[in-house]
C-alpha cells in the first residue's frame, strides 16, 4: 500500500510538471538596469524590435523616437496643424511627433525643422518632461534643485532640470547632471516610466527601477507623489474673502459647478487650482506657444508673463496677449483674480521717464526695472499704471490713461540716425566704462573685451548698404549680449543670439562679429521681419519696429513680451547720452488702418504696387507730406526708389520722445 501511494504521488507531480505551461524565456532585456521601462514601452507599443530583432536598449534615443514614447505612453490623441519640414508624413514617427507637437510637449527649430533623427541630449529631454509633467497636471511646485554642472546646463532649462530632479524623474550621477549628454533608449524608458507612475497610469504602477547603471540616474523606489482625487467631487466652488478661497462645494462636473456660480466672487477649482474666474489676469507658468486667432500664428511666451483673461472652460484658458486673442491648457497658466493679486508688474514715471518695474510671481516680489523713454504726458509722478499692450495705460482707478508710442519702440527700421561712426564707438567705450565701473563679474574688463568695441563703422555699412538704422542694431546687440560680454558673445562672436532658442539652441560660432551682424541682417531681419510677407514659410512680419507682443519684431523674435521696450530702453539710453539728435530732428510715423493695404511706385492706382500690408496697424515712416491724397513713405522692402501709400488709410499718431 506504502509503494503504491508513494508511485501514486509521484506521478501526480510528474502528470503536474507536464502541464505547468511554460515560464517566459530570458531575452536581451532580461536583468536590465531599466527592465522594467523598457518593457511598459513594450506594453504601450512604443518600443518595436528593429529589423534584427533587437530593441536596442543601449543605442542614444533620437528626439523623434523620444517624441513617440511620450505621444503613446500619454495616449495623445488630439492633433493640429503644426507641420515640420523635415518629418514627411510618411516617417515612422511623423503621426507621434505632430500628436506631441499638438499638445505642446515639443517645439522644432526656427527654421520649421525638428531633426528627428538627431539624439536628444539629457537637457532636451527634462525640457519636454516638464512640458508632460504640466500637460498631465502632476503637481511640481519650485524647485531649487542644483547640480555641481549647473552652469553647464543651458540658464532657460534650469528649471526644467530642477523639476525633474524633484519628482525624481531624472536624476544625475555624483552631483553632475550632464546637460549635453545623449541618452539611450534604456534611460529614456525609465524617465518615461517613472512620469507615468507619477499621472496614475495603472500600466505604470508597480513597476520600480532599480537602478541605472549607463549614465548615472537612478529611481530609489518612487511612488506616485502626485496628488489624487480621492472623492466624487472633481470640482469646487470657493469663494474669495480677504484675499484667499473659502468654502468646498463640490460638483462632479465643470458644466455642474458652472452652473451652481451665482456672484463675481466666486471661483471654480480643481485640485485647488483656479480654472475659472469672473475677471482677473492669466500667469504663464513656462514657456508657451500661444496660437493667436487674430494673426493666424503662434506667437511663443516667456514664462511669468501676464495676460488678460476672456474666459475659460473645463480644458483651456481664453486670454488676450497685447491684443492677440487665443487658448491656453490649464497646465499652462496660473488664474488670479484681481482681488487676490499680491502684486503686478507696472509702470510709472519716474523724473519724467516712464520706468516699468516686473513682479516675479515666484518669489512674490518686484525683481526688476527698466527705463525706456519719456513719460506720456497724462502720467503722474507717484501713480502705478497698467498696460496689456505696452502702448494704452491706465492707472488702477482709471482716471489717468492714455495712449503713449515710444518714439524708440515704434520707429520702423528704414530710419537712418544722425550719429557718426565716431560718435557710435565713443558711446560704446563710455557705457562700457559705466557697466564695468559696477564691480559686476560679467563686465570686468568690459573697455577691453567687450565684441562691441569699434563697431561703429561697421553699423554705419550696414546701415548705407541694408538701410536698417545703425543705432537699433546697435540697441539689439546691447540688450542681447550684455555690451557684448556674453559667453555666446565672447566664445562665438554671436551677439544677437542668432540660432539660440527658448527650446533647442545651437552654438553656431561665427568668424567675426561683422559676419555675425550681417547673419542677423541678410538672414533675419532684412527677409523675415521687415519685408512684408517674409520669405516662403517666415511668417514673421508683423511691422518693421522692435515693438511688442501687438506688433513688430517681438511678436516672433523673442519670447520675452518687453524685448522691444527693453530694445527701445537701449537706444532711448544712447541718445540721453548723445543729445537727442535722433529725436529732435524726428521722423513722422503712422499706422496703416487697413488690410490689404498697398504701397505703390507712384502716386495713384495706376502704379504697380511694390508690396501689400497683409495685416493692418503697421507703422510706415513718413517722408512728405500728403499729395492729391497719397503720402510718401520710406519703403518697407529694400529699395531705392519712392513709394507711396493713401492717406485715407494711414493714421499719423503721436510719439513720445
Amino acid at each position: 500500500m506504502k509503494k503504491l501511494s508513494i508511485i501514486a504521488l509521484l506521478m501526480t507531480v510528474f502528470g503536474m510538471l507536464l502541464w505547468q505551461p511554460q515560464l517566459a524565456s530570458a531575452d536581451e532585456l532580461t536583468g536590465h538596469s531599466h527592465e522594467q521601462g523598457l518593457r511598459y514601452l513594450i506594453s504601450k507599443s512604443a518600443l518595436v524590435k528593429d529589423a534584427k530583432g533587437s530593441y536596442r536598449p543601449n543605442d542614444n534615443v533620437t528626439r523623434g523616437e523620444f517624441a513617440s514614447y511620450l505621444a503613446k505612453s500619454m495616449n495623445l490623441e488630439s492633433t493640429s496643424d503644426i507641420v515640420f519640414k523635415d518629418v514627411p508624413d510618411t516617417y515612422v514617427h511623423a503621426k507621434d511627433i505632430k500628436l506631441a507637437a499638438s499638445a505642446g510637449i515639443i517645439t522644432g527649430y526656427g527654421d520649421g525643422s525638428f531633426k528627428p533623427n538627431a539624439a536628444i541630449s539629457r537637457q532636451h529631454m527634462a525640457v519636454m518632461l516638464e512640458r508632460a509633467i504640466d500637460y498631465l497636471n502632476i503637481p511640481k511646485g519650485t524647485s531649487s534643485i542644483t547640480f555641481k554642472d549647473n552652469a553647464a546646463i543651458f540658464k532657460d532649462y534650469r528649471q526644467a532640470v530642477a523639476i525633474g530632479a524633484q519628482l525624481g524623474i531624472i536624476q544625475g550621477s555624483n552631483g553632475n547632471f550632464m546637460p549635453e549628454k545623449n541618452a539611450t533608449i534604456g534611460q529614456a524608458s525609465s524617465f518615461i516610466l517613472r512620469l507615468m507612475q507619477l499621472a496614475d497610469d495603472p500600466d505604470a504602477s508597480g513597476n520600480s527601477n532599480s537602478g541605472n547603471s549607463n549614465g548615472g540616474d537612478t529611481n530609489s523606489g518612487n511612488s506616485n507623489d502626485g496628488d489624487t482625487n480621492t472623492g466624487s467631487s472633481k470640482y469646487a466652488i470657493k469663494e474669495i474673502s480677504n484675499g484667499a478661497l473659502v468654502g468646498n462645494q463640490g460638483f462632479s462636473t465643470f458644466e455642474a459647478a458652472e452652473k451652481a456660480v451665482t456672484k463675481n466672487t466666486q471661483v471654480i477649482v480643481q485640485n485647488d487650482k483656479i480654472v475659472k474666474m469672473s475677471s482677473g489676469y492669466v500667469l504663464t507658468s513656462n514657456y508657451v506657444a500661444l496660437k493667436s486667432e487674430t494673426i493666424n500664428d503662434a506667437i511663443s511666451v516667456a514664462a511669468n508673463t501676464e495676460m488678460e483673461y476672456l474666459s475659460s472652460d473645463a480644458t483651456q484658458v481664453k486670454v488676450r496677449l497685447a491684443g492677440q486673442v487665443g487658448y491656453l491648457k490649464h497646465a499652462d497658466v496660473t488664474l488670479i483674480p484681481f482681488s487676490m493679486s499680491k502684486g503686478r508688474s507696472y509702470y510709472s514715471n519716474e523724473n519724467g521717464e516712464i520706468k516699468h518695474t516686473l513682479y516675479d510671481y515666484n518669489t512674490n516680489k518686484y525683481s526688476s526695472s527698466y527705463v525706456f523713454g519719456k513719460a506720456p504726458s497724462f502720467m503722474k509722478p507717484g501713480e502705478k499704471y497698467y498696460s496689456w499692450d505696452g502702448i494704452y495705460f491706465t492707472n488702477g482707478s482709471g482716471s489717468s490713461k492714455g495712449d503713449a508710442y515710444n518714439y524708440y519702440q515704434y520707429l520702423p527700421a528704414r530710419a537712418q540716425t544722425q550719429y557718426t561712426a565716431q560718435e557710435i564707438d565713443a558711446y560704446i567705450m563710455n557705457k562700457l566704462a559705466e557697466v564695468e565701473s559696477t564691480g559686476a563679474s560679467l563686465y570686468k574688463d568690459a573697455t577691453k573685451k567687450s565684441k562691441l568695441i569699434g563697431l561703429g563703422q561697421t553699423l554705419k555699412d550696414v546701415e548705407a548698404k541694408s538701410q536698417i538704422n545703425a543705432m537699433l542694431v546697435l540697441s539689439i546687440a546691447q540688450h542681447e549680449s550684455a555690451y557684448g560680454m556674453s559667453p555666446h558673445a565672447q566664445d562665438l562672436n554671436n551677439l544677437f543670439g542668432l540660432y539660440v532658442y527658448d527650446t533647442n539652441p545651437l552654438n553656431k560660432e561665427f568668424d567675426s562679429v561683422a559676419d555675425n551682424i550681417n547673419e542677423l541682417v541678410d538672414k533675419f531681419l532684412q527677409p523675415n521681419y521687415i519685408t512684408p510677407g517674409g520669405s516662403p514659410g517666415k511668417n514673421f512680419s508683423n511691422g518693421a519696429v522692435v515693438g511688442s507682443k501687438a506688433l513688430g519684431f517681438n511678436v516672433k523674435y523673442a519670447s520675452d513680451p518687453f524685448w522691444g521696450a527693453k530694445v527701445a530702453g537701449h537706444y532711448y539710453r544712447a541718445e540721453k547720452a548723445l543729445g537727442f539728435k535722433d529725436a529732435n530732428n524726428p521722423y513722422t510715423i503712422g499706422l496703416t488702418t487697413t488690410t490689404g493695404l498697398n504701397v505703390r511706385t507712384g502716386a495713384a492706382v495706376s502704379f504697380n504696387p511694390l508690396f501689400t500690408y497683409a495685416r493692418s496697424g503697421m507703422p510706415v515712416i513718413i517722408s512728405s507730406s500728403a499729395t492729391n491724397g497719397w503720402y510718401e513713405v520710406l519703403s518697407d522692402k529694400l529699395y531705392t526708389g519712392k513709394a507711396f501709400v493713401s492717406k485715407d488709410y494711414v493714421q499719423v499718431i503721436n510719439t513720445v520722445k
